[in-house]
């Protein structure tokens, strides 16, 4: 079976495809075709949460990120919205041929981040534990 995905930048938009299944497929959904308010959210987290470096972060891709985001924030997005996103907030991909993007983000506030939830999951953990001791 064949298969391939490649991304690009279009018109400083960015335009994922490929081909799957036997079928030609692509992502072409923005930021901006979601609500003002959905908008402002997304743009909010990537401010809160993403900081440029100038090296590149090989450890966190477009796909990864946005999966901290929904759970974050509990908002959907496709990779191409998210990367979408990031190229408004100014953050331009290592590799814009890639299906995942890479960026020269720190590592610091998403470590942070993926620690403080393993935390709190063990805290939960060890609270049920005790609930069922008792």
């Amino acid at each position: 079976m064949y298969y391939y995905a490649r991304a690009t930048i279009k018109n400083g938009r960015p335009y994922t495809y490929g081909h799957s299944d036997g079928k030609d497929w692509a992502d072409d959904a923005l930021i901006t075709d979601k609500s003002p308010e959905v908008q402002k959210k997304v743009f909010d987290w990537i401010k809160e949460n993403i900081v440029p470096r100038k090296t590149p972060n090989d450890k966190h891709s477009s796909y990864g990120l946005k999966h901290y985001l929904e759970h974050d924030i509990g908002i959907y997005l496709t990779n191409n919205e998210f990367k979408d996103a990031m190229l408004l907030c100014g953050f331009k991909p290592v590799d814009e041929t890639e299906l995942n993007w890479e960026y020269c983000i720190s590592e610091k506030p998403i470590s942070w981040r993926v620690r403080m939830k393993k935390e709190k999951e063990r805290e939960l953990k060890r609270w049920r534990e005790q609930l069922d001791a008792d």
